[in-house]
């Protein structure tokens, strides 16, 4: 008899332990929020947790790179339309300075209008961004990038082709900036020395055929760089919807394996709760017993 209830006393000492020891983890679970409160709780879903935390920090760099790229191509975007509005008034006073029935005096106004045009024009090929940065410069973004020469005949180009790339996704990325003389020209050949013809040939009386096709020229293809600009911004949309998509779904997969469940939680406490009662009455049962209890 001896025997039984020491091995009984013993056992329940046992339970007791234990059911202290789950009582514990489930109540850390419920203040932490965390199942897990250290990597030995469960080696396997630790890795998965680790697997996942790299996904989300990768995405989240992803994201960001493509809130940076956005903000560059809208407002490089934004000042491309407007030089495009401006060359169409360009071309407007080309065909009017082309006309035969111009006056000299018609021609000056018109030249003196393209003057103004002219340094609205440079102003944004020579826009700086929120850092101070000139936006067309390529990687000399501390160097204007459009200056008229030393004699005052023609603009040159002072930036280089450098272009910027950001990594949006897996073996994914975007041109999140473009050097002027991709879009305006270079010092050999750059719309403001277009319009710079077209007015000298307005104020010289010369035939304005030359520069206005230069013009129409330059035009077409700022245009066609706009249209470039509007679908790397699309891609970038689209681009951000999936990485959204891809963070919620890895966030809520990631949070089965590492975040309390607290109605399971709280339903599995009460069950620990009446185990522990139930192992405590049952231990103070086995400390009345004694050997009279069975000899009697």
């Amino acid at each position: 008899m001896r025997l039984s209830t020491n091995l009984f006393y013993s056992q329940n000492e046992t339970n007791i332990s234990e059911a202290n020891s789950r009582l514990y983890k489930l109540q850390q679970q419920l203040s932490t929020g965390k199942k897990l409160q250290q990597p030995s709780d469960d080696p396997l879903a630790t890795t998965q947790i680790m697997k996942f935390d790299r996904v989300i920090a990768r995405t989240e760099q992803f994201r960001e790179n493509i809130s940076v790229s956005e903000r560059r191509l809208s407002y490089e975007e934004t000042t491309v339309a407007s030089v495009v509005t401006s060359l169409q008034r360009v071309q407007e006073i080309a065909i009017r300075g082309n006309s035969g029935a111009m006056s000299d005096n018609d021609r000056q106004i018109l030249a003196s209008e393209l003057d103004g045009i002219l340094d609205h024009v440079k102003g944004l090929l020579n826009t700086q961004d929120a850092q101070g940065e000139y936006m067309f410069a390529g990687y000399r973004g501390d160097t204007e990038p459009y200056v008229l020469n030393a004699g005052g005949t023609a603009y040159e180009y002072q930036g280089d082709s450098g272009e910027r790339f950001l990594d949006i996704g897996e073996n994914s990325t975007i041109q999140s900036t473009d050097p002027g003389s991709a879009i305006f020209g270079d010092s050999t050949d750059n719309v403001l020395n277009q319009i710079l013809d077209l007015k000298t040939a307005l104020e010289s009386g010369t035939d304005p055929s030359a520069a206005s096709q230069g013009v129409n020229g330059w035009y077409e293809n700022i245009v066609s760089q706009q249209a470039q600009l509007g679908s790397r911004l699309r891609v970038l949309e689209d681009q951000e919807w999936n990485l959204t998509d891809l963070q919620t779904f890895t966030e809520s997969t990631r949070s089965l394996f590492a975040d309390t469940d607290y109605y399971e939680a709280i339903s599995q406490l009460s069950l620990e709760s009446t185990a522990l009662q139930a192992a405590y009455q049952s231990f103070g049962k086995v400390q009345q017993m004694s050997l009279f209890n069975y000899v009697g």
